[in-house]
C-alpha cells in the first residue's frame, strides 16, 4: 500500500532508468517473499542507500523555468519494499548516512510501528562490513545496493557473499567507473584520486588490463563508441570478481540501465545468498530482468 510521502523527499534525480531499476527490485521481492511464504525463516530486506523512501524525477525536457512541471515524485527502494504484504519482510533495515534522510526514514518508522523498520545511520560500506553470520543465522533476506556513484568497496561485496544469507542485487556505476579512464591507452595516465578509487572498487588494479585487451579502442572519452567499449571491458572485470567471490551464486545475465541519449549509465546485478536457493532464485531473477 502506497503511504503519502512524510517529510523530505530529496533532490531531484533519475529518469526511466530509475523506474526500471526499481520495477526490477519490487517484482523480485514480491517473488521472493512468496517463494518463502511457507518456509521458517525470518525475512530480513537490507536497503544499503535508503534515501528517504521516495525519489523526484526529472524528465530531462522543457526549459528550467518548467521545472516542477517536469518533475514527478515515485515511490524509492524503500517505500516498495513495504508494499510487500502477502508475506512481508519480518525486519527492514535501512541504512542512510544523511542525517536529514535518516531524520526521514525515521518518521517512516513511526508511521509504521508494526512494520519492524529499523533506520540506521551509518555508512554503507561500515555496516554491511559489520555484518556477521551469527546475528543472520536464522534469517534469509535481500539486500539492495544502490550507491549513487563509487561509494560500494569491493570488500564489502566480498563480506557480503561470505555470509550466504542475502540474496544481492547491485547497481554497478559502470558510467561513473568509465571516465575515471583517460583518452590515452596508458594506465599511469589516470589520476592518481581516480586510480585509488578503481582500485577501491575493483579491489584492486586489474581494471588496468582493459588497457592490455587489443580490440579495445584507443580512447575511452566523451561518448560514442569509444566509451561504450570501455564500458563493456569494466564490467566485464567486474562480472568477473563477482563470479569469483559468489562462485554459481552469481548470474551473469544482468540489466543495463542508459540515459535518454542510451549511454550507459549503471548495471544491475545479482548474486544469490545461500547456495541452496541459487537455482531457483538465478531463475526468478533472470526471468524479471529479461522480461521486465
Amino acid at each position: 500500500m502506497t503511504t503519502a510521502p512524510i517529510g523530505r523527499v530529496g533532490n531531484t534525480f533519475g529518469g526511466d532508468w530509475t523506474e526500471e531499476k526499481l520495477g526490477i527490485l519490487e517484482a523480485y521481492l514480491d517473488a521472493y517473499t512468496t517463494a518463502l511464504k511457507s518456509k521458517p525463516f525470518r525475512l530480513v530486506y537490507v536497503d544499503a542507500f535508503a534515501g528517504t523512501g521516495w525519489v523526484k524525477l526529472d524528465s530531462g525536457s522543457g526549459h528550467e523555468t518548467d521545472r516542477e512541471d517536469r518533475e514527478r515524485l515515485i515511490a524509492g527502494s524503500a517505500e516498495r519494499a513495504l508494499r510487500v504484504t502477502d508475506r512481508p519482510f519480518d525486519r527492514l533495515v535501512f541504512v542512510e548516512n544523511d542525517p536529514e534522510r535518516y531524520e526521514d526514514l525515521c518518521g517512516l518508522r513511526e508511521h509504521h510501528p508494526d512494520r519492524g523498520i529499523d533506520p540506521r545511520k551509518d555508512d554503507a560500506n561500515s555496516f554491511l562490513c559489520g555484518l556477521s553470520q551469527s546475528e543472520y543465522g536464522t534469517w534469509r533476506g535481500v539486500l539492495f545496493i544502490d550507491p549513487f556513484g563509487t561509494q560500494v568497496a569491493w570488500r564489502t561485496l566480498e563480506h557480503v557473499a561470505q555470509l550466504e544469507r542475502l540474496d544481492t542485487w547491485i547497481l554497478f556505476p559502470a558510467g561513473a567507473v568509465a571516465r575515471m579512464l583517460p583518452r590515452s591507452r596508458k594506465p599511469d595516465d589516470v589520476d592518481p584520486k581516480w586510480a585509488q578509487c578503481l582500485n577501491t572498487v575493483f579491489g584492486d588494479d586489474r581494471w588496468r588490463s582493459l588497457y592490455s585487451a587489443p580490440a579495445q579502442h584507443d580512447s575511452f572519452g566523451q561518448g560514442g563508441a569509444e566509451r561504450q567499449a570501455g564500458v563493456s571491458g569494466l564490467l566485464t572485470i567486474f562480472k568477473h570478481r563477482l563470479e569469483t567471490a559468489f562462485g554459481r551464486r552469481f548470474l551473469r545475465d544482468s540489466r543495463t540501465l542508459r540515459n535518454s541519449r542510451n549511454s550507459p549509465l549503471f548495471e544491475f546485478l545479482f548474486c544469490v545468498g545461500h547456495p541452496s536457493g541459487a537455482s531457483i532464485a538465478k531463475r526468478i531473477a533472470g526471468h524479471i530482468i529479461e522480461r521486465m
